[in-house]
Protein backbone atom coordinates (compact mmCIF):
# COMPACT_ATOMS: atom_id res chain seq x y z
CA UNK A 1 0.00 0.00 0.00
CA UNK A 2 1.19 3.66 -0.96
CA UNK A 3 1.69 6.09 2.12
CA UNK A 4 1.00 9.43 1.53
CA UNK A 5 3.89 11.25 2.18
CA UNK A 6 3.53 14.21 4.91
CA UNK A 7 4.36 18.21 3.78
CA UNK A 8 7.56 17.99 6.29
CA UNK A 9 8.81 14.54 5.11
CA UNK A 10 9.28 15.97 1.37
CA UNK A 11 13.06 16.14 0.21
CA UNK A 12 12.38 19.85 -0.92
CA UNK A 13 10.69 20.37 2.24
CA UNK A 14 13.51 19.26 4.37
CA UNK A 15 16.59 20.78 2.33
CA UNK A 16 14.53 24.36 2.31
CA UNK A 17 14.29 24.21 5.98
CA UNK A 18 18.30 22.97 6.04
CA UNK A 19 19.07 25.70 3.99
CA UNK A 20 17.41 28.70 6.02
CA UNK A 21 19.26 26.63 9.30
CA UNK A 22 22.36 26.94 7.57
CA UNK A 23 21.44 30.82 6.82
CA UNK A 24 20.57 31.47 10.22
CA UNK A 25 23.82 30.03 11.34
CA UNK A 26 25.93 32.33 9.40
CA UNK A 27 23.62 35.48 10.88
CA UNK A 28 24.66 34.43 14.25
CA UNK A 29 28.09 33.49 14.21
CA UNK A 30 29.23 36.01 11.81
CA UNK A 31 29.32 38.60 14.13
CA UNK A 32 31.57 36.42 16.65
CA UNK A 33 34.04 35.50 14.08
CA UNK A 34 34.83 38.69 12.63
CA UNK A 35 34.17 40.84 15.35
CA UNK A 36 31.97 43.01 13.66
CA UNK A 37 28.19 43.03 15.62
CA UNK A 38 26.03 43.27 12.46
CA UNK A 39 23.72 46.31 14.23
CA UNK A 40 26.83 48.06 15.76
CA UNK A 41 25.71 47.95 19.15
CA UNK A 42 28.17 45.74 21.12
CA UNK A 43 27.37 45.12 24.47
CA UNK A 44 29.55 42.07 24.82
CA UNK A 45 32.58 41.83 23.12
CA UNK A 46 34.19 38.29 24.09
CA UNK A 47 34.71 35.79 20.76
CA UNK A 48 32.19 33.34 22.65
CA UNK A 49 28.44 33.64 23.59
CA UNK A 50 25.19 31.98 24.05
CA UNK A 51 24.30 33.29 20.50
CA UNK A 52 27.74 32.13 18.49
CA UNK A 53 26.88 28.47 20.08
CA UNK A 54 23.14 28.81 19.06
CA UNK A 55 24.62 29.49 15.62
CA UNK A 56 27.26 26.75 15.59
CA UNK A 57 24.60 24.31 16.72
CA UNK A 58 22.14 25.78 13.32
CA UNK A 59 25.01 25.41 11.46
CA UNK A 60 25.60 21.62 12.25
CA UNK A 61 21.66 20.61 12.70
CA UNK A 62 21.42 22.16 9.09
CA UNK A 63 24.42 19.91 7.56
CA UNK A 64 23.14 17.08 8.94
CA UNK A 65 19.51 17.96 7.44
CA UNK A 66 20.56 19.05 4.25
CA UNK A 67 22.49 16.02 4.09
CA UNK A 68 19.90 13.62 5.27
CA UNK A 69 17.28 15.11 2.12
CA UNK A 70 19.99 14.87 -0.28
CA UNK A 71 20.40 10.74 0.83
CA UNK A 72 17.07 9.83 1.46
CA UNK A 73 15.42 7.46 -0.84
CA UNK A 74 11.96 8.08 -2.00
Amino acid sequence: MNKKESFFEKRSVAATFGILAFLGGIYFVQPYATGKAITGNTINTSSFTIISFIGLLLLICSIILVTYSFVKRD
